[in-house]
Order: C-alpha cells, then structure tokens, then sequence
C-alpha cells in the first residue's frame, strides 16, 4: 500500500483547521463557575475556574469591567509569537480589579510565556492568613517565604519565573498596580503549613509592582527576553516598581535578561526605585515619569531609591523621562548607573528637586555617563539629617563596586548638561580617588547666590579625567577644584528665566557666553561609542555640528530672543510635563478612592 506524505506546510494549514483560538470570560457579579465561559452571557465567576484552564496560543480571557476579585490569577499555558495568550477587561465601567488578597502575586506566570496583559488593576496587601489561622496557599506549590504561594514576605502585581526553561514575549499595557505589601505584623504563631514563628520585619517592604525572575544554576542558564511595558501606573510598592532580576548562575555573561522597553509610564511614590533592570542587555527607558522613588510615605515602604538604575547591564538607554522627588539617605538619584555596566546612555531627560543629586556612576564601568540632560533643584540631601550619610551630588563619580579597593571605570562621560541650583541647596561635586576615566565637557551649571560656596573635590590620584569647557556663575558661588578650571567659563550664560515654569527657561539668550563655547565632540563612525560621536541633537531636538564648536549646556539651537533677567526663580516643571502628570495623578486619586 502506498502511502502519501503530505508537506509539512500543508500539515498546518489542515491542522489549523481543526484547531481555532477560544475566548473566556469572567465575571464575578454575573458570572458562575458552572458555566461553560465561552461568551459574555455565560461567564466563569471565579479566578480559580481559570486557573484549572490549560490555555492554547492565540486564548484570549476577559474580565468583567468594575468587577473585583480576590485571588491570585495563575494562567497556564503558553501563546506563540503570532498568537499569544491575552488578558484583558470587556464591557464598560472601570478597570477590573485582581487583588492578590495575601497571595503572592496578583498575576503570576510560571514558565509560561508569549503573554499579553492590558487594562487591568492590580493590588496586593491584604493578610496571607486565612480567617481560621491557616496560610492561604495554592496547590502546587512548596514551602511558604517567598514562595509562589503565600505572600507573607514578598508580594507582587505580576511576578513572571523562568525555573526550566528561557522565556519571552511579554506584552503589559494600561495597567493600574498600586498597594504592594507583605502581610503586616502579626502574632508569634500563625498556624497552617507556614509554621516559622513571627514576622520577620526586616522583610516588610518587599512589594514589587512586576517582577521578572529567572532561577539558574551552574549548568543550566534562564532568561526573560522581549518584554515591552507601556502606560503603566505603579504606587504605593514597598519596594521597586518593576525588577529585572537574574537569580543563580551570577558568573555567567549570558545570564542576562534581554530587549526590555518600558514607556510612557508614571511611577509614582515607590518605596525604592521605580525601575531597575539587573543583568539585562538592550533595554530602552524612555517617555516615562519618576515621582517620589524612595518613598517613605508608608512605613512598610523601603524609603530609599532613584528613579531608575541599571546594574551590570549591557546596553542601556534611558532618555526623554521626568525624574523627579527621589528621597533617601543614599542613591535617591533621578537617574543613578550602578557598577559592572556597559554602554548606558543618559540623555534628555529633566531632572528635579532628587534628594541624591543628578549624576552618579559608581565603580567598573564602561563607556557609560549623561549627555544633554536638564537638572533642577537636584541634591538636598545633608549628611547626618534623616539618616543621610553622604551630601547631595550633582556629578559624583565614585569607584564603589561592593569591595574594598574599588573598582574604577573606563570611558565614563558626563557633557552638555544644564544644571540649575537655587540658593536653599549646596550640593558639591565629587570624582573620588580611583573612580576611573572620566571626559567632563560642557556642563552649564549655574548657581543662585548663597552665604555658602558649592564644594567642589576631583581627585587626579589613579585617574585619567578630561575636564574642560565647563562653565561655572557665578564663580564666587563655588568652592571650585584645580581640575575643573581648565578653559572653564565664568560669565553669565543668560538663561531665559522670565518664564520659570518652563523647561524653555533653559535655552540662551543672545549675547550668552556659552554660545558656541564649548568644546567639539565630533561624530565618529560608532554610534555607540558616546564619548566621540556626539548624538546630533540637543534636549530641545537642534542639530548638533560634527565639525563646529557646540553651545555650553544641554541647549544647541540658534533662536537667541528674550530679555536677561537678574531676578531668577526656582523653576517648576514645564507646561507639558505639568499637564500630564496632573492628568494622571487625579486619575490614580480617583482609582485609589473607588478601590478603597
């Protein structure tokens, strides 16, 4: 008997046939578990109903508008890269709200992945114990801290593992997390499955608002690639807003998550940074807003963080966000590049009123540092108030990289940026004893006349620095280093201060002295190579010459109009960033009062 082969083509194109994407629904008002789900009049009730699902790429689960749940969503299954599993809301009303409600994470995805998540509300704080004493846990998992179960020390919004195999493809958009905390304290004996005896405190602010978790050893490496967040509101976590974080296998150079974008986002009074990828490579920052990292508002809220770091991360981009509010005794940076980083960029972004300071790259880097950024009001922070140990910074180079000697970087640069210190601050200046080379060109810092000069120490000691084309007003107002006087400039640079609500005060006027002041960084051909190719633009989007003299500061342009004032107020944030965070802060005011 002859037998006939069909193409393997045509094997799909038969076996889709038989085959087709299903629709869920759930509904907690309408909606009851003996129904079959499949259509918005016959919806499952319960998050559990789902759970027990096996879904199949191109699945889509909807949840009821303005309904709640209670209980932590756990989806199986796995979409592809043209049919991946959705979550999101149906009908009309507000978004529907997954509460965690003591489990460990409103969303969890376990080895499961080609996910996208959108229009959502995820909250997570309420008690791990169950009214008669026992631990709410879900079948499946083992033991209780920090467990996929329980939530008694680490809660999250979403928390995605990858335990047995690399992961990717994670789409999470128009999410509202907000109220992420471990189970307060509570008595010595809890009862169930969870038996260690009290609370352990020390653990109060892991909330996380996402997680992304790989669990490597020595011979098998995991890792999250593919990751776009956008819209998101996170606030009120314990800790940080979104985590990348590699576990195990930490000598490996390719334990590294990999292509993560957040955008367009809001963070908003996250107990410690808002966003912080750790051991991920090529990852874009950008169009987000930092407000109050470092937040101490709550008292199970860590009280201490930037608005973003990377940590030995590969490829870094970070550009046109508003950083602003960060508090804390250490860090609290608008943007702060943590040690073991390659190629981070920092630039076009405005920076205001961060506890910590505007610049900061610590120890073992390379080619890394900030360009044509905007800084206001950065580096409050006095050493022995409120727990400080260190003054505020607006550049601080420092060789710290978690061992004794140090570790210095290589290609560290810092250039055009405008910088603006009201009288009521006096941060200083610091590039520590064996931090490394470092280029510092072009930076307009301008200084509001105080009792107190802004110090300044640049140690030449195991350094290769290349300082020069600085200006500094007026120059009575600085305690200034040898080092940063070479071709510096001291006149006023005539900023636009008329209109001091705007981001536009930060352009030249006619007449500056820093037009065409500075010194030239040509374009090479190596886009990546940040110290000699230029950029070609400016915060403001102007052309930056290959071949010509820039402008000193973040401002390129050559519209010169307005009239110098000698009466200079403390600058606010700009028109449009004002609008929008307006915007979003009355809308999360609202959700925060429906929810409660």
């Amino acid at each position: 008997m002859k037998i006939f082969k069909l193409p393997f083509c045509l094997l799909l194109i038969v076996f889709s046939a038989f085959t087709h994407a299903v629709d869920y629904y759930v509904s907690h008002t309408e909606g009851s578990d003996s129904h079959n789900g499949l259509s918005s009049q016959t919806p499952f009730k319960s998050l559990a109903r789902v759970n027990n699902l096996m879904l199949s790429a191109g699945d889509s689960v909807f949840f009821q508008s303005g309904d709640r749940w209670r209980a932590m969503l756990w989806p199986k299954g796995s979409g592809t890269l043209s049919a991946p599993i959705t979550l999101t809301a149906y009908g009309d009303g507000e978004k529907p709200i997954i509460d965690g409600f003591g489990y460990q994470a409103s969303i969890l995805l376990f080895n499961d992945d080609h996910y996208d998540i959108s229009g959502l509300e995820l909250t997570n704080q309420a008690s791990h114990i169950k009214n008669n004493g026992t631990t709410k846990e879900l079948s499946g998992f083992e033991g209780c801290e920090n467990s996929d179960g329980s939530g008694r020390d680490a809660r999250f919004g979403i928390k995605v593992v990858a335990s047995v195999r690399s992961l990717s493809q994670f789409s999470f958009s128009d999410l509202d997390i907000h109220n992420i905390f471990p189970t307060p304290d509570l008595p010595d004996s809890e009862g169930g499955n969870c038996t260690r005896q009290g609370y352990n405190t020390t653990l109060k602010n892991q909330g996380y608002g996402i997680k992304f978790e790989s669990q490597s050893n020595d011979n098998n490496t995991f890792t999250i690639s593919d990751v776009v967040m956008d819209n998101l509101t996170v606030s009120q976590t314990g800790h940080y807003g979104v985590w990348i974080k590699p576990l195990g296998g930490a000598n490996s150079a390719h334990n590294k998550h990999d292509n993560i974008t957040l955008k367009n986002s809001l963070f908003l009074n996250t107990g410690g940074a808002g966003f912080v990828p750790t051991r991920a490579s090529n990852v874009l920052v950008e169009n987000n807003v930092f407000d109050g990292t470092g937040s101490s508002l709550d008292s199970r809220m860590y009280g201490r963080g930037s608005g973003t770091w990377s940590f030995a991360s590969d490829n870094v981009t970070i550009q046109n966000n508003v950083l602003m509010n960060a508090r804390g005794s250490l860090d609290a940076y608008g943007v702060h590049i943590d040690y073991n980083n390659t190629n981070v960029l920092v630039q076009y972004n405005f920076s205001y009123n961060n506890e910590g300071g505007f610049v900061q790259i610590l120890g073992a880097n390379v080619n890394s540092g900030y360009r044509y950024n905007i800084s206001v009001a950065d580096g409050s922070r006095v050493n022995g108030v409120d727990g400080a140990t260190q003054n505020g910074r607006i550049f601080n180079v420092s060789r710290f990289c978690n061992v004794n000697s140090g570790c210095p970087s290589s290609g560290s640069f810092i250039y055009n940026n405008t910088v603006y210190v009201p009288a009521s601050i006096r941060p200083e200046i610091v590039f520590q004893a064996g931090s490394g080379e470092t280029q510092f060109y072009n930076n307009l810092v301008y200084v509001e006349q105080a009792d107190m000069p802004l110090m300044t120490s640049v140690s030449s000691y195991g350094t290769q620095n290349a300082i020069s084309h600085n200006l500094f007003y007026p120059q009575n107002a600085f305690s200034l280093d040898q080092a940063l006087t070479l071709n510096a400039i001291y006149e006023n640079p005539k900023l636009d201060m008329l209109d001091a609500d705007s981001v536009e005060s930060y352009k030249l006027l006619s007449g500056s002295s820093a037009i065409s002041a500075g010194a030239l960084i040509a374009g090479s051909l190596d886009n990546s190579d940040y110290r000699y190719n230029n950029g070609g633009l400016d915060f403001f989007g102007n052309m930056v010459s290959e071949s010509l003299p820039p402008h000193i500061g973040a401002y390129n342009g050559n519209e010169f109009s307005g009239v110098d004032s000698d009466a200079v107020e403390a600058p606010i944030l700009s028109f449009p960033w004002l609008i929008l965070l307006t915007g979003i802060l009355m809308t999360i005011a609202t959700r925060n009062k429906k929810s409660r």
